[in-house]
């Protein structure tokens, strides 16, 4: 008996995007023109990424504090073209939202989902990006 009731409650305390989905987020980038150089910044302005496109990476969702969801800038440079910075989104799982109705699961919504990260996800999947040529005139020297 005891057993059932423990099965039976153990939907109450989990966190239903942090059992279907993990802690860490895959981006593919790429760019128009190829072999750009890019660096994804942490919302400390610290380096999370650094590559050349087209390349895979992948980024933590949570820096491990209550609903403590990661931000991150992506900057791209080319020479002869203007640097791109672009914030890269993220929004909550659709396992976060209404996973965790299904299994009544306030503790998944308040508790272990918002530590974990299982309930952010970035808004895009992959990236590409068209960097702009430089032209002359003032602002040439903005350019990579």
């Amino acid at each position: 008996m005891k057993k059932f009731l423990f099965l039976l409650l153990l939907p109450l305390f989990t966190g239903c995007a942090t059992l279907v989905g993990n802690n860490d987020a895959t981006v593919y980038i790429d760019s128009t023109p190829k072999r750009a150089a890019f660096t994804i910044f942490d919302g400390n302005s610290g380096i999370a990424a650094q590559g050349v496109t087209p390349e895979s990476v992948t980024l933590k969702k949570t820096d491990g504090s209550y609903f403590g969801k990661k931000n991150y800038t992506l900057t791209l440079k080319h020479e002869g073209y203007y640097s791109t910075p672009l914030p890269l989104e993220t929004r909550l799982t659709r396992w976060y939202l209404f996973g965790n109705i299904i299994f009544f699961g306030v503790p998944g919504w308040l508790i272990v989902d918002p530590f974990f990260g299982g309930m952010y996800t970035l808004k895009q999947e992959s990236l590409y990006p068209i960097l702009r040529k430089c032209q002359p005139g003032p602002y040439r020297d903005m350019c990579s």
